[in-house]
């Protein structure tokens, strides 16, 4: 399978790097360990060479003593204890100068050893000799100088300057092999890593060639099958052929093709009856929509018709009634019926004109045609319109003058309005606080310029808002609690229609409470600057 032959192939390439691994520390340890003999044998040279001077130096001040009889044996003393401790740091160097892995390391160990007992008893003797004055119970200088020269040259039987000389070449050799074994190290060290280098890389190029063997073919089929499937053809599965791990990837990708393809043919069978479903059901709404329409248009036409037919009696019997007010005389006992005739007749006449405005319908409604009019015109014309509004109704108006920031002309200020729509919203207003002004007799009306707007507001002292119910005011068709209670024959139309007719307009209408009782009614409208 596929998977072993790369855990084998993993495995051979990390023994070959473990083997490399160890090669290298190996190399590394033995050359540090001939660096370190080579080290010792040097400094065991060094300090040989050093005695080799200090005896000499020895010497010289021993025949200085003899033939001038100088007395100073400080330096003598100085050069014991130098030459002393040479002769200790050269055995303690001794056990590190060589190998003992080497042929012969032992014996030469031991030779350099005893060579350095030798010395340190004859340079003890001699030490001694002098420090006791046992040179000086000889009776010439020829004596003293024999015995200090054989305590010098000879040590039981043996030719300390020759030992001197045996020890520096036995030292010189143990350096040279040190250094050829740290060279044959480094040596031996570069042919393995080459040899495994080399290896690791015929073993990388065989374990590439026959892995990409083996992994180029199955992939190519794998990314065709994979291609035809992202494309929608299902028609051919990918072949389930070759290693194992592939195998199981080409029957787990024709497995997934296969429920691919299942869910899109459901998918497309649930669309295609949705699609009839809709159809369906949008011929049925289509039908219910054109039921709809006809019976709006017919209810239209008879509100209209209704509205016509109610327009002329109503008129006429608000006419008959303030005739006979008129020519009535003040104590006639037939005026309080007359006057709440004629009440009863402007209600009737105003309702008739809600079912003609919504016989109209709500685009002809809010259509409006715009013209430019002067803010101070258009305050105007609002004004006399809510006062002829109110001259039939006990109440006491009172209209505030325009208040303008200063520089701002309201007769050269414009504003684009349609007097007639405007009209209409301010006897929707006007209406409404009429209706439920609860017994009061205050109305005002202010207006305000400010921020390039016409605020013009109406304040009522009456019924009031719930805040709860404020928005929802606009809502077709709503009525407050209050309202309801108060006036429980109204449409809820008015309001609706002076929203619609404001926005378009470019402007709005807010109801608010106002303290301590009563509603305000806001409209605004956008202001223009004269041209120049």
């Amino acid at each position: 399978m596929f998977r072993q032959r790369l855990i084998y192939s993993l495995g051979a390439l990390l023994a070959i790097i473990l083997t490399q691994s160890l090669i290298a520390l190996w190399a590394f340890d033995a050359v540090n360990r001939q660096i370190d003999h080579s080290r010792s044998s040097q400094q065991m040279l060094t300090e040989l060479l050093e005695f080799r001077a200090d005896s000499k130096r020895l010497k010289v001040w021993l025949a200085e003593y003899l033939i001038t009889e100088k007395q100073e044996t400080a330096p003598r003393d100085e050069l014991f204890a130098r030459m002393l401790g040479q002769l200790e740091r050269l055995q303690a160097l001794s056990a590190t100068a060589s190998d003992p892995a080497q042929p012969g390391a032992s014996p030469a160990i031991h030779a350099s050893d005893a060579n350095i007992e030798l010395l340190r008893g004859n340079l003890e003797n001699l030490q001694r000799a002098l420090q006791t004055r046992e040179i000086n119970r000889l009776e010439t200088d020829a004596a003293r100088w024999q015995t200090l020269m054989e305590l010098f040259d000879k040590f039981q039987g043996t030719d300390i300057a020759e030992l001197v000389n045996e020890s520096v070449k036995l030292q010189q050799q143990r350096t040279e092999q040190a250094d050829d074994a740290a060279r044959r190290a480094l040596r031996l060290t570069f042919i393995s890593l080459l040899v495994s280098v080399g290896l690791a890389l015929l073993l990388f190029l065989a374990l590439s060639m026959r892995l990409s063997r083996h992994l180029n073919q199955p992939l190519e089929r794998l990314l065709a099958g994979t291609d035809r499937i992202a494309n929608g053809d299902y028609s051919q599965p990918i072949a389930e052929t070759g290693a194992g791990e592939f195998a199981e990837l080409a029957r787990r990708f024709n497995r997934m093709a296969s429920a691919v393809q299942q869910a899109e043919t459901r998918q497309r069978q649930l669309q295609d009856a949705t699609e009839d479903r809709v159809r369906e059901r949008t011929a049925q709404l289509q039908e219910v929509v054109n039921q709809l329409q006809q019976s709006e248009a017919r209810q239209q036409r008879f509100v209209m018709d209704i509205s016509h037919e109610l327009r002329t009696p109503t008129t006429t019997i608000v006419g008959e009634a303030e005739l006979a007010l008129r020519s009535s005389a003040a104590d006639d006992p037939r005026r309080p019926g007359l006057e709440h005739i004629v009440d009863c007749c402007r209600q009737l006449a105003s309702r008739i004109d809600d079912l003609l405005m919504l016989g109209r319908g709500h685009h002809a409604l809010v259509s409006v045609r715009l013209q430019s009019q002067t803010i101070s015109a258009v305050y105007t014309h609002v004004g006399d319109r809510i006062r002829t509004q109110v001259a039939h109704h006990p109440v006491q108006l009172r209209i505030q003058p325009l208040a303008t920031p200063t520089g701002l002309d309201p007769e050269r200020w414009t504003l684009l309005v349609d007097l007639e729509k405007l009209d209409l919203v301010c006897r929707i207003i006007t209406e409404n606080a009429l209706q439920y002004r609860c017994q009061s007799e205050q109305l005002e009306v202010a207006g305000t310029v400010m921020d390039e707007q016409l605020t013009i507001e109406l304040i009522d002292q009456g019924l009031g808002l719930s805040p709860e119910e404020i928005e929802q005011l606009f809502q077709r068709h709503f009525r407050g609690q209050r309202a309801r209670a108060e006036r429980p024959d109204g449409l809820g139309i008015g309001l609706p229609i002076a929203r619609s007719l404001m926005q378009a307009h470019d402007g709005d209408i807010q109801l608010l409470p106002n303290a301590p009782a009563g509603a305000r009614a806001v409209l605004t409208l956008p202001c223009f600057e004269p041209e120049d």
